[in-house]
């Protein structure tokens, strides 16, 4: 008789909080639209690890803050004043408005004016994470967000559709784009400080596409592709257009969504992610015991099997991710009980990367000043279809 166990941590979500206030055009006037929203924003935030602390000015000496963003509806700037930004959660801001030409959509992570002192300057721009709160952009390794907007174009017809690629723009390859936007791809000081000689030199990306991939801006350059990740119906591993590329490509049958290399990108710009490895049990016998999973090539990956749930000594050896969906069969699997877990891990080049310290501020009395303070949003303009 076999026993199976799938173990793992439990990892703290990121919410992404999709705001509709500011969609005055009435773009989401139905509930299939803000289900395709939602959905998008789930994908990234259950698999994002970060911690991200609260804002709050009141928790703060003498502080207050403007949240400054693109208007989705109008593309303004529109500020509000002293938000409340819940722990773990980012706010994005969603309309809709006519973007003219192919545009098809333009998002990006939103500013602040604020004033204070530099423990609340530190909140703003790293929640708590010290490689984000450097006040020169050239000297973060990390990124942190309060939230930001994303309009898309309003005279186009748009396919809802979580999982069919029909006639018209597919709404959920834009909107995951976008959301990528929002999280720093192309936005990020982290994302510009890897740029060298049109290429992104991040070591992730690294891993993802065997060498530095070419980009240049907010984008990497057309014509790249990829392993899918498994989502919206899209076979986990299939090839296909990078998704945070500046023109969009409908490839037939299936949506554009991230890729391999998409998700590496977000890791080098500072985010930890851990997207769901699917593992499933596709034998399990005293003759057979055969697994799968969807692989990232930014971990590794190791099944550990034990008779008593005691130890874990046995072992499949450590596989590296290439993000394909791999395999491992037991070549002895025991003949009355065993128990397997699937162990993830990160690369050591990459390990670097996670866990970062979280910032203590501890201000030198007598040496700081109160001062008001300025981080201008940011957006990427040319996505195109």
């Amino acid at each position: 008789m076999f026993l199976f166990l799938v173990a793992g941590s439990a990892l703290s979500a990121l919410e992404i909080r999709i705001d509709y206030s500011y969609d005055t055009n009435n773009f989401f006037d139905t509930q299939q639209k803000r289900d395709a929203m939602e959905a998008v924003a789930d994908f990234y935030g259950d698999m994002i690890n970060d911690t991200l602390l609260r804002i709050d000015a009141d928790d703060f000496s003498s502080a207050s803050w403007q949240a400054v963003f693109s208007d989705p509806a109008s593309g303004s700037l529109a500020e509000i004043e002293n938000l409340i930004v819940p722990e773990d959660v980012i706010i994005i801001y969603v309309g809709a408005r006519e973007l003219g030409g192919s545009t098809v959509g333009l998002a990006g992570p939103g500013g602040f004016g604020a004033s204070g002192f530099s423990d609340w300057f530190e909140r703003l721009r790293g929640r708590g994470t010290a490689g984000a709160a450097e006040s020169d952009p050239d000297d973060r390794t990390d990124f942190a967000l309060w939230g930001g907007s994303i309009a898309f174009d309003t005279p186009r017809n748009w396919n809802f559709s979580l999982s069919e690629n029909a006639s018209g723009t597919e709404f959920i390859s834009v909107a995951l784009h976008e959301m990528g936007h929002v999280l720093g791809i192309g936005t990020a000081a982290t994302w510009d400080n890897q740029l060298s000689s049109g290429t992104f030199t991040g070591s992730a990306a690294l891993f993802s596409y065997g060498s530095a991939p070419p980009a240049d801006g907010g984008h990497f350059v057309n014509g790249l592709n990829s392993l899918h990740f498994g989502v919206f119906d899209v076979t986990h591993g299939s090839v296909g257009p990078v998704m945070m590329l500046p023109s969009f490509t409908d490839t037939g049958s299936n949506f554009d969504v991230a890729t391999d290399l998409d998700l590496a990108a977000l890791v080098d710009i500072g985010w930890e992610l851990t997207p769901p490895e699917s593992f499933s049990v596709v034998a399990l016998s005293p003759a057979a015991a055969f697994f799968t999973w969807n692989s990232v090539s930014f971990k590794n990956y190791e099944i550990q099997r034990s008779g008593d749930l005691l130890s874990f000594p046995d072992s499949s050896g450590i596989t590296s991710g290439d993000g394909s969906i791999q395999s491992w069969s037991d070549p002895a699997p025991p003949a009355l009980k065993a128990f397997y877990r699937l162990s993830i891990s990160e690369p050591i080049a990459l390990a670097a990367f996670s866990n970062e310290a979280r910032l203590q501020v501890e201000p030198v009395p007598g040496s700081d000043i109160f001062r008001t303070i300025y981080q201008a949003p940011k957006t990427v303009e040319d996505c195109l279809e």
